[in-house]
């Protein structure tokens, strides 16, 4: 994508100020940030092959207050992202597309409740 149709893009964001959009933009920006995190997985444990010692360096710094947020917006991210697919899958394939403004707001509620057991599982 170039520079230009992502201005567009923005624009259009600025003028179609609607929950459809915001859930669009939202959709995207987190499987980018699901996709970054599976490279980073893949890269943390790939310490494996260099052994015992090696392996749990790489984790150990994943075992801070640091961390813990950062598997916590992971969770978050994952949970909008799978949500939100479930929604446009339902919507697309059951014909509930006269639906999509009620689906929206059932996976937010879902999102919200997730999110709250999230804090209580990883940031406490």
């Amino acid at each position: 994508m170039n520079i230009q149709r992502l201005t567009e893009s923005f624009k259009d964001l600025a003028k179609n100020r609607n929950t459809g959009m915001y859930a669009f933009w939202v959709h995207r920006i987190t499987g980018i940030m699901v996709t970054v995190f599976l490279f980073l997985h893949i890269w943390t444990l790939s310490a494996v092959f260099r052994g015992k010692d090696a392996y749990d360096y790489a984790i150990s710094k994943f075992d801070t207050k640091f961390g813990y947020l950062f598997q916590y917006v992971l969770l978050l991210a994952v949970a909008i992202h799978l949500l939100n697919g479930i929604r446009i899958t339902m919507a697309d394939f059951c014909g509930l597309t006269r639906s999509q403004k009620k689906l929206l707001w059932i996976s937010a509620l879902v999102f919200l409740v997730i999110a709250a057991v999230g804090v209580k599982t990883v940031l406490w």
